[in-house]
């Protein structure tokens, strides 16, 4: 009989400190918003593009948010020869808007063969550029994206020089020392005795590697200068 009273009595004290106000209602995680525009071919004016503070979290062919980074060992090089190693942090922590189609654009703090000012949708990646002799006017164009087949082969340019683009899509593993990645894409653009750029890309990640090549001044001939190989990140 004692024994059973202790064990009612134990019970009333486990059901007592359960109350409603014991309990921590787990964290909701923050959604992704996914982006799917198609900002190609539009233009806009200095006026219409302003400085935002974004918060949010957007998913898509890359993952963009002010709290993802990414960090990588740069091999670099002077015009083919071996110079040092260094690390970089990859950051999209300056976001601009469009206000003609409220669009987010980030703003990356270095190259690692990706647009300087990006926007990113479901399925491909664009760039927002000064035009040439015109002052106060930016345009976008597609610069990376997903497509059918195995491999494409495009029009591309750098800044200042046309370019062939091409793009593969590759089965086979890349591993570093941020873990090992299958299924990536390696994007090409190659302006002949200029400049040569190599990004192989992870659809949801970012760059896994980047390879930049281009001509000393005066000297027709690519040679290598950087390459940069991600070792770890981070993604909300």
């Amino acid at each position: 009989m004692k024994k059973v009273i202790l064990f009612l009595f134990a019970g009333s004290l486990f059901l007592s400190s359960c109350t409603k106000e014991s309990f921590v209602a787990p964290e909701t995680e923050e959604p992704c918003l996914l982006q799917t525009a198609n900002p190609a071919g539009r233009s806009y004016t200095s006026d219409s593009l302003v400085a935002f503070e974004c918060t949010s979290k957007f998913c898509g062919l890359m993952p963009m948010s002010t709290r993802n980074f990414w960090i990588y060992e740069d091999s670099v090089f002077h015009d083919g020869i071996f110079s040092h190693v260094q690390y970089d942090t990859l950051r999209f922590s300056k976001t601009w808007k469009t206000l003609s189609d409220e669009l987010v654009w980030w703003e990356s703090n270095i190259s690692v063969g990706l647009p300087e000012k990006l926007y990113a949708n479901d399925s491909a990646l664009f760039k927002m550029e000064d035009r040439l002799f015109t002052p106060g006017v930016a345009d976008a164009k597609k610069e990376y994206s997903l497509f059918p087949g195995d491999s494409l082969r495009y029009l591309a340019s750098f800044e200042d020089a046309a370019a062939m683009g091409r793009s593969l899509k590759i089965q086979e593993t890349i591993t570093t020392a941020a873990g090992s990645f299958a299924d990536y894409i390696y994007f090409e653009k190659n302006a002949r005795n200029y400049r040569k750029d190599q990004v192989y890309f992870k659809p949801g990640i970012g760059v896994i590697r980047y390879v930049q090549e281009k001509a000393p001044m005066g000297f027709p001939q690519i040679k290598l200068q950087q390459i940069s190989t991600l070792i770890a990140y981070h993604i909300e």
